[in-house]
């Protein structure tokens, strides 16, 4: 720490200064002595320059923010287009394969995933082209459905028994998200995966909740898994 001939350390100036803001208003001519550097170029300059300059920071960091939640605003606005559309192809669906076809069209045109994958644990009663069963004898099976929960998606990256397990692809998929379906317990999961770290382990999964309760909305009666009467719905963001 710099310190004066008197052994006086720079901190304690400063400390003084933060507790006695009027000392300038007592002592102003010393404004005119300051040396301050300019934080870009280095050079000497006024106190009116300097404040100058931490405003123009200032007024760029809020406006950086400001650009920053306009461009979420608007991709989640688009994301939620492709949601309410989704939701109307399975309304409009006259048999649940039409809609299981629909997802698919769905999640990989307009969402652009590039691998879907729709399974369930238990066997429907009606079959459907598009819906897997996994048996739980692999320990990855058992432990995938094990860790998940109705209405929590898991993203993240995934190891090779994964891949091939879920997507049975020798494409280079680099991450995942598994999307429980069920309300009151865990029927099946919707894999999505991608080629990129798209679906990284901190990603916010308010609008993949969404889409888990329209695809178990939709299924929930192959498998029996009765609506709750009061669902619990999901209004804040994660």
């Amino acid at each position: 720490m710099t310190t004066d001939n008197k052994g006086l350390r720079a901190d304690e100036v400063a400390e003084y200064l933060a507790k006695n803001q009027q000392f300038f208003h007592i002592f102003p001519g010393l404004l005119d002595e300051l040396s301050i550097p300019h934080p870009e170029s280095g050079k000497a300059v006024s106190l009116l320059e300097r404040q100058v300059w931490q405003l123009r920071q200032q007024k760029q960091l809020l406006q950086d923010q400001v650009d920053s939640l306009v461009s979420i605003a608007g991709d989640n606005g688009v994301i939620l287009q492709k949601l309410h559309h989704l939701a109307l192809r399975l309304l409009q669906a006259p048999t649940q394969q039409v809609a299981l076809d629909a997802l698919y069209q769905q999640l990989q045109g307009p969402f652009a995933v590039e691998q879907v994958t729709l399974f369930s644990w238990e066997l429907p009663n009606t079959s459907l082209a598009g819906l897997q069963q996994l048996g739980v004898r692999q320990d990855w099976v058992a432990s995938l459905k094990a860790s998940l929960v109705p209405g929590q998606p898991v993203c993240g990256f995934i190891e090779a028994q994964w891949k091939q397990g879920l997507f049975k692809t020798t494409e280079p998929i680099e991450s995942m998200c598994c999307v429980p379906l069920g309300w009151q317990s865990v029927w099946g999961v919707l894999a999505l995966g991608s080629h990129s770290n798209r679906f990284q382990p901190d990603l916010g999964t308010y609008f993949l909740k969404i889409l888990g309760e329209l695809v178990s909305a939709q299924f929930n009666n192959l498998f029996n898994d009765a609506l709750p009467a009061e669902p619990e719905l999901t209004l804040s963001q994660s």
